[in-house]
């Protein structure tokens, strides 16, 4: 029970440091929104930011699981790396949705039409 425990500690510092990287990323890719980028560079900035966010998202998802199953079997609510792990995929998912916004807008722009 107690490895257990420290699985899911561990599992969420490392949830943490995927997360952490993804923000980098991020930051990294709008910095190269102002300056002169190869075609390559930004296609691996956009396919990193995938895999990196399949990889938040499925160890959160684990990571959840884990906290409730821990609780479960103990009855000592785990709470610290649920919380946790909601706030982190809530911020993923705040920054995915600007990313994947800029991507769509600097790939194809913004069209607003007016049907009459």
């Amino acid at each position: 029970m107690l490895n257990y425990r420290r699985l899911i500690a561990f599992s969420s510092r490392v949830h943490t440091y995927i997360t952490v990287l993804y923000v980098a990323l991020c930051f990294l890719f709008f910095l190269f929104l102002h300056l002169d980028m190869s075609p390559v560079l930004y296609d691996l900035l956009v396919a990193l930011s995938s895999a990196l966010g399949w990889t938040i998202v499925l160890e959160g998802l684990y990571l959840i699981f884990a906290s409730l199953h821990i609780s479960l079997m103990s009855r000592v609510l785990a709470l610290e790396p649920l919380l946790l792990t909601l706030l982190r995929l809530f911020a993923y998912f705040v920054l995915s949705f600007l990313f994947d916004l800029v991507v769509h807008l600097n790939g194809s722009g913004l069209d607003i039409g007016v049907n009459l």
